[in-house]
């Protein structure tokens, strides 16, 4: 009993890594077909707006675009194109140097909206950007960490999201709660201190331009 028992705990993750890579590979996923670059995710975007809705989006600034639909339409391609679970579209940006899912999204939105508006994509700057984001985060967070649990002004607090932002004179990593079931989330600022948010301001916070000036930061700690 010991031995199957040891067997099928040996196979289960060998099974779910096949899974995945076999999910990698599929041109659709649930029923939900999956692109497989950027050429093919911004034709499909293209088909979610009615031309109506596209005219309202051809008169928003990239970033307004970005802030009002990454909890949108961004959600939907991060859950139904699989961009957390290794689809064929996750390995194509994987193989670009793009790994978090909320970066692809945001890479397809901003190439959607510059599309639509009738400007050069730029994909390897938006690429670059990112790369640069996340190198610069590494080595903040190895200077500025959360405080510790017994220090946190609420309890079962989780933090696995921070946005790194310049001030202008300091570089800082800005802590997301994560695991909120209510419609407010606590955030924190070495530099500025906790403070509670609620879901819109937070979908404001991740649509800003990495490395941003941090007006929004100064907006939120003087309410």
């Amino acid at each position: 009993m010991v031995k199957k028992t040891l067997t099928i705990l040996l196979i289960l993750p060998i099974m779910f890594s096949c899974s995945i890579l076999f999910d990698s590979y599929k041109s659709e996923i649930d029923g939900v077909y999956i692109p497989k670059n950027l050429s093919q995710a911004l034709s499909e975007a293209d088909e979610f707006y009615s031309d109506s809705t596209k005219a309202e989006i051809i008169k928003m600034t990239e970033d307004e675009f970005i802030g009002r639909y990454h909890m949108g339409t961004g959600l939907w391609m991060r859950n139904n194109w699989a961009l957390w679970k290794g689809s064929r579209l996750s390995r194509y940006f994987n193989r670009k140097g793009i790994k978090h899912p909320d970066d692809m999204s945001g890479i397809i939105l901003t190439s959607y909206h510059r599309q639509l508006t009738g400007k050069e994509i730029n994909l390897k700057e938006q690429i670059s950007s990112y790369k640069e984001y996340w190198k610069e985060a590494q080595k903040i967070n190895k200077l500025v960490q959360l405080p510790k649990k017994s220090k946190h002004p609420a309890d079962s607090l989780e933090f696995g999201y921070s946005i790194g932002y310049n001030n202008g004179t300091t570089k800082s990593l800005l802590h997301l709660q994560t695991n909120s079931k209510t419609d407010s989330i606590w955030i924190y600022d070495y530099l500025y201190g906790w403070k509670k948010i609620g879901k819109k301001m937070e979908s404001n916070l991740k649509s800003t331009n990495k490395f941003k000036p941090d007006s929004l930061l100064n907006v939120i700690f003087k309410e």
